[in-house]
């Protein structure tokens, strides 16, 4: 009985723990501290070129089709495996003037073009 009374009241604790948990109700209408309209400067995607060095490692890659309201921004890109983890990463500033739609991203570290299967790209700003 002594071994028994223990794991009752931690079994009672944890399900009050989970009943509580299961009625809290997360929601806002607000996003941070206020609220504000996010537009995209590019709605129709981009195009990826990789630059590989001796080894087949990709050491950069060209991101092409950007329009040019996203001038000013920042191109963040992160390369991925067919799992979903990330293999190398970079970003890359695109100038205010004289926007030529592309920019050359650095990566590190630098995977074998083979085990990259996914292209996540995001543009910060203006």
């Amino acid at each position: 009985m002594r071994t028994l009374l223990p794991i009752a009241l931690v079994a009672a604790a944890v399900l009050a723990g989970s009943a509580a948990g299961a009625a809290t109700v997360l929601s806002s209408a607000r996003l941070g501290s206020g609220q504000a309209t996010v537009s995209r400067c590019d709605g129709d995607g981009f195009t990826f070129t990789n630059m590989l060095d001796t080894s087949g490692n990709v050491t950069a890659v060209t991101v092409a089709g950007i329009n040019a309201a996203c001038a000013g921004g920042t191109l963040s890109l992160t390369l991925a495996s067919s799992g979903g983890s990330a293999l190398g990463a970079g970003s890359a500033s695109l100038p205010s003037s004289g926007f030529s739609g592309s920019a050359t991203v650095a990566v590190s570290p630098q995977p074998a073009v083979g085990s990259i299967t996914v292209y996540h790209a995001a543009i910060a700003g203006p």
